[in-house]
């Protein structure tokens, strides 16, 4: 359900185009570039997020909704996300701020 919200919020905030439930690879479109869009829940106790690498896009939007239900973002483009040679990516919040 929070990763609808995060996809929602990022349609209605920076007028992503949503790709169908579950369809591979990204979740949307903003102009023309593919983003994959990651939320943070108020109930997980680290503010992290996996992403695939294999996945097809060229955006990160990840959501933040906090206890107070208090919701912040950061876009960032793919190629400024830190290469480790793996095919999933455990980031933090602060790292990207």
């Amino acid at each position: 359900m929070f990763g609808d919200i995060g996809e929602l919020y990022g349609a209605i905030r920076l007028g992503l185009k949503l790709h169908r439930n579950y369809a591979q690879s990204s979740d949307a479109r903003l102009r023309n570039d593919f983003v994959e869009v990651k939320t943070i829940t108020p109930f997980k106790k680290q503010d992290t997020v996996e992403i695939n690498l294999a996945g097809h896009f060229n955006k990160l939007l990840i959501v933040k909704i906090n206890k107070d239900y208090e919701v912040s973002r950061l876009l960032v483009d793919r190629k400024k996300l830190p290469v480790n040679g793996s095919k999933k990516l455990r980031l933090q919040w602060k790292q990207l701020k």
